[in-house]
């Protein structure tokens, strides 16, 4: 080994040992948890649901339910009874509750229906709360048991509690929890020991390779880190097991419920059912004999957003649609992952420590052997080979390998060998300058150093919204104020605009006079481009309030500013000469934007946004319709919407608008003009001077004289820009 090759193998071994040492360390001070948790997460949603047997059903308190049972919250106990019942003669097997019943009621009578109701059914788990209290450093444990009567009534209780993450997530599940030198078991293991029929006096054991837990013909496997609980294997995202809503559930000839829900639905179920087998088998269908309770298990929760048992899971963002999970597919998921035994293996430290030693180890060799340029497609060929195979390890085979203390080991040996050739490079580098010095400014050497490719012209297609405004009025302003006035007036207003849309990850592209230009979702990517867009928008007219007042007491003039938001795919790059250039967006999503801005002026509106902007962000903001239109240069319509607010910020009096108003719009584009006139009429008794309504009240009674042609679609044709 010569000298050079020598001096390589040592400075090598010294990378590998020190980015091992560092790894480690942040590992153990929880630096990668939420990130590899997150990576966990990717994993679910690459492999997506996976199939499942039907023993579990599972029955909600859902908005549905909310607004058809005939009863006030919280429920008299007369009506879970009633449930109890309908499930009961519908052949559940097991009914669990994830709701608490830990407390008498005032109502006694209601009590001992629902108490009766329990006891007959002789199926029914309930839930006992698991209390863990923190004070002066010491935990202190009680539990929550149902209400006497319920308690002694029922066939047993399974424990109930908050499991979260890091990042408040639920992944995991408690199996049992030690209390007064017993085990008590979670409702899901509970539920689990019931529907397998395992008796009390069967005691629960630790293998012998300590990696399962052993209950009867169970075997479960238990997380490395805590013997007592266990990752969920979730089957999928929310609604993924069966799920009725409660209504239907106590709905039977018995309850009436409110409105078009009361179909008595459990009746075509109950073994007891009032209606005759023929009647029956003509509404169930062909094939639909069979209750979809019969035999199975079946978990009451509550799903309303509003009283908060609802969970983050692996599955929040499934095809990117954020939705939360009831807490009660939580039990679900992880019943039904111990009944198929569908377990996730997540790898030990040991094993851990290793594979973080192998991949920077690897990492290290290809980026001595190709050295820092080729080394980057190594680096990317070995980590990209790592992630891919960890994810056809869970997918197929449910095995969890980390993936931050691997890849940032990958990483580090690279890095740091990179830094050790950019050291020995520099060396190299002070010999060209000495050489060159003479021949261009150091600035510019170094520049040319650092930014060999900062020269090149490059465009690329991102999504993004584009958003103008642009202040009404304001030549009549420029003219009414002094040069020095009117730029003191501009300053007023462009800083604090300037300030929301930077606040919001806007790259603000150009000042034209009093317009304004913005980019959102460029240069840096931003899935969030349309809401942010559109909430910039809302707090500049709301800032524009108090700023209006300002510039009116100091300098009598009166500021309004149009905005247009649309978003589109773009071409976004640095667009000019060889001499001067700036990195602004262009094309069709460009121009509308530009357009919508203008176009309020036809409706007297302040803050249009198209079709594609409203799509991405409507859980985001408040609408109304606005128009289809067509604008100067295209041919096929665009549907625009008036931004109101942001998500549930609406007034009561626009809400009452938007009602008939988007009402009347629905009938203007069917031609209905005369009802369409009566309903913006309506609208406008919540704002009497509403523009838009004024506008198509004129375009209605224009088209009652003449009608539109026979290939209308509703669209207004803009004729100017």
């Amino acid at each position: 080994m010569n000298k050079k090759n020598k001096q390589s193998a040592i400075i090598g071994s010294g990378i590998l040992i020190l980015v091992f040492i560092m790894v480690i360390i942040l590992r153990a001070l929880g630096i990668f948890e939420t990130l590899e948790l997150k990576a966990l997460d990717f994993r679910f949603l690459q492999r997506g649901p996976i199939e499942h047997n039907d023993d579990i059903v599972i029955v909600t308190l859902d908005q549905e339910s909310w607004e058809s049972i005939p009863y006030d919250y919280p429920y008299p106990r007369k009506m879970w009874g009633k449930i109890i019942e309908n499930l009961n003669d519908a052949g559940a097997r097991l009914i669990v509750f994830d709701i608490q019943f830990d407390v008498a009621r005032e109502d006694t009578a209601s009590d001992r229906v629902l108490a009766k109701a329990i006891e007959e059914a002789g199926n029914v788990i309930l839930p006992s709360k698991l209390n863990l209290v923190t004070k002066r450093g010491q935990v202190f444990t009680s539990i929550t048991e149902p209400y006497k009567p319920f308690f002694d009534a029922a066939v047993t209780t399974g424990l109930i509690a908050e499991l979260k993450d890091i990042d408040q997530y639920t992944r995991q599940y408690s199996i049992f929890y030690p209390y007064n030198k017993k085990y008590h078991l979670f409702l899901a293991m509970k539920t689990v020991k019931e529907f397998l029929g395992i008796h009390d006096s069967v005691k629960m054991t630790i293998s012998e390779d300590a990696k399962h837990i052993l209950y009867g013909p169970l075997k479960i496997l238990h997380d490395p880190y805590e013997i007592n609980t266990m990752l969920i294997n979730y089957y999928g995202p929310s609604k993924t097991f069966k799920t009725y809503p409660l209504g239907d559930v106590l709905d039977d000839f018995s309850v009436d419920l409110r409105g078009d829900a009361d179909t008595d639905y459990m009746e075509l179920w109950k073994e007891n059912s009032i209606y005759p087998q023929e009647i029956l088998d003509m509404l169930r269908g062909e094939g639909g004999n069979e209750s979809p309770f019969k035999d199975k298990i079946v978990l009451i929760g509550d799903a309303l957003e509003e009283h908060f048992d609802l969970k983050f899971t692996p599955f929040f963002n499934y095809l990117g649609e954020p939705k939360l999970t009831a807490g009660v597919e939580t039990h679900a998921n992880a019943a039904q992952t111990i009944l198929d035994a569908n377990y996730i293996t997540k790898t030990n430290p040991k094993t851990n420590n290793m594979i973080v030693f192998l991949l920077t180890l690897v990492t290290l060799i290809g980026s001595l052997v190709f050295g820092p340029i080729l080394g980057v497609i190594s680096l990317i060929v070995i980590i990209s080979a790592y992630l891919l195979s960890s994810i056809w390890l869970f997918t197929h085979l449910n095995i969890w390998i980390e993936w931050l203390a691997p890849v940032a080991g990958a990483l580090g040996a690279y890095g740091l060998n990179t830094l050790y050739d950019f050291i020995l490079e520099q060396r190299e580098k002070k010999k060209i300058r000495g050489m060159f010095s003479t021949y261009m400014s150091p600035k510019i050497l170094k520049y040319l150093e650092d930014h060999p490719d900062a020269f090149r012209l490059t465009g690329e297609k991102r999504s993004s919204s584009i958003f103008f405004s642009d202040v009404e009025g304001f030549t009549t302003i420029s003219e009414a104020l002094s040069a020095e006035e009117l730029a003191l007036v501009l300053n007023k207003y462009l800083s604090p605009m300037t300030d929301i849309l930077m606040s919001y990850e806007g790259y603000v592209d150009k000042y034209e006079g009093d317009a304004i230009m913005c980019d959102f979702g460029v240069p840096v990517e931003d899935l969030e481009h349309a809401w942010k867009a559109c909430w910039a928008a809302l707090e500049q007219q709301e800032r524009l309030v108090s700023l209006r007042e300002e510039i009116k007491r100091d300098h009598n003039v009166t500021i309004k500013v149009r905005m247009g938001i649309n978003s589109g795919m773009v071409s976004a790059g640095n667009m000019g000469s060889d001499q001067r250039f700036q990195y602004t967006v262009m094309g069709d999503a460009v121009n509308a934007a530009s357009r919508f801005e203008s176009a309020n002026k036809q409706y007297g509106t302040y803050m249009m946004i198209g079709q594609n902007t409203y799509n991405d962000a409507k859980d985001y903001i408040e609408v109304r319709y606005l128009d289809r239109i067509i604008v100067k240069g295209k041919n096929e319509y665009i549907t625009v919407y008036n931004l109101l607010a942001k998500k549930g910020e609406l007034s009561d009096e626009y809400e009452g608008l938007r009602k008939y108003f988007d009402a009347a719009m629905e009938l203007y584009w069917d031609r209905k003009f005369d009802e369409a006139i009566t309903s913006f009429k309506k609208g406008m008794e919540f704002v009497p001077d509403d523009p838009p309504s004024k506008v198509f009240i004129g375009r209605c009674e224009a088209f009652l004289q003449t009608p539109p042609p026979e290939n209308w679609q509703g669209e207004f044709i803009m004729t100017t820009k």
